[in-house]
């Protein structure tokens, strides 16, 4: 069936999409791909988007910046929905929610929005007054985590409203990727064995805590060990959390210049690469007001790669991490997170087989189906 053929019509409306960077809009591109596969989309994007839209999809464009993006986003919701029917109005997170609200009255069309949990617990007044209602307004709310959905009940969202569905992930080919001594002598990394961060460098991703409170002694344990930093400082969010400086600053003060890379942001097929070469990944989460890891993707996309995570226990990362692709020790415990890490290092397990089993669960076919399955509930037609 061709589009304009009985194929349901979805207006999408996200400042998350490409060419901004970020594991949101990660997950708003593929699924704009998979909607596409069965549906009539029209996309709101940020100024770049329509390049990295699925083939065909009309696009409208607004600036990027928070405000711009609300103030252009508005006009295209005015000029689309005036006009048009859609069958659903879905927002990419809650900064969109007010914007889905008015779209789905002018076309009254069901609505459905994607919170990924910083859009839940994001400390601003305005916010959480304007914002967080809109959400709770919608007719089907998509949370990326149960802790995520903890955190819209919590806030006046009706639990039956909700669903879950935890992000996906690519399964790469691995004989494809960059080998290890290539791949290191190339970004001048000696380590014996790499302890992996990625992300971008936020007060909630720990990293200077972790630098600070368990690499020391991680290092002497196992003295070929290094830790590989791939990420930059945050821009563009909702939050000014980022703390490049004090990453640093932790890096001089313990006098381990020689045991850390920093990669910033890399292309995707070397990321992957990154994630293959590595032993272990880390994923040292700390509570932080107004923000909060919603999901944990790097988690799953390690594991496509074959490497396990060990995480602090926090946000939404135990819907990420089971026994079979890495452990979790309790908040703010680095002595029982450093334990985890050097286990891992020690033993090898989870073996890749079982990291990569684990992630399988959460390839984007399969979440491209329970979200066409979500959206049906509220009414599109199959």
């Amino acid at each position: 069936m061709t589009k304009g053929q009985g194929k349901p019509r979805i207006l999408l409306i996200t400042r998350n999409f490409p060419p901004l960077t970020g594991g949101m809009e990660r997950l708003m591109h593929k699924a704009a791909q998979g909607l596409d596969e069965w549906a009539e989309l029209t996309i709101i994007g940020p100024t770049g988007s329509g390049k990295h839209s699925p083939p065909g999809v009309p696009v409208s464009e607004a600036p990027p910046s928070l405000i711009s993006f609300m103030l252009w986003a508005l006009w295209h919701v005015l000029r689309l929905c005036r006009h048009g029917k859609y069958d659903v109005v879905l927002g990419g997170s809650g900064l969109v929610a007010p914007l889905l609200w008015l779209a789905s009255k002018l076309s009254k069309s069901p609505s459905a929005v994607f919170i990924h949990g910083l859009d839940i617990v994001v400390d601003n007044a305005l916010y959480q007054r304007l914002f967080v209602p809109a959400v709770a307004a919608a007719d089907q709310v998509i949370a990326n985590s149960s802790n995520t959905r903890n955190l819209a009940i919590s806030k006046g969202v009706a639990a039956e409203r909700i669903t879950v569905i935890n992000p996906g992930t690519e399964l790469p080919d691995l004989e494809s990727l960059e080998a290890r001594d290539s791949f290191c002598k190339r970004y001048a990394i000696p380590f014996d064995k790499i302890i992996l961060f990625v992300g971008r460098m936020t007060r909630r991703k720990g990293l200077s805590a972790f630098i600070k409170h368990s690499l020391p002694s991680i290092l002497e344990a196992s003295p070929g060990a290094g830790l590989v930093v791939i990420g930059d400082n945050p821009d563009q969010g909702l939050t000014s959390h980022g703390e490049q400086e004090q990453v640093l600053k932790a890096v001089q003060q313990a006098k381990l210049e020689d045991h850390v890379r920093f990669l910033g942001a890399i292309a995707d097929e070397d990321l992957l690469a990154g994630y293959a070469v590595a032993d272990v990944q880390i994923f040292p989460l700390v509570d932080v007001p107004g923000d909060v890891e919603g999901f944990g993707m790097v988690a799953i996309e390690a594991a496509a790669c074959g490497t396990p995570t060990v995480a602090f226990n926090t946000g939404g990362v135990a819907d990420a991490i089971s026994a079979a692709n890495g452990a979790l020790a309790p908040t703010n415990d680095y002595k029982q997170l450093s334990r985890l890490l050097l286990d891992v290092i020690d033993t090898g397990h989870p073996q890749p087989d079982s990291c990569i089993s684990h992630a399988a669960a959460y390839a984007w076919p399969a979440y491209s189906a329970k979200l066409r399955s979500t959206l049906t509930s509220i009414g599109l037609r199959q």
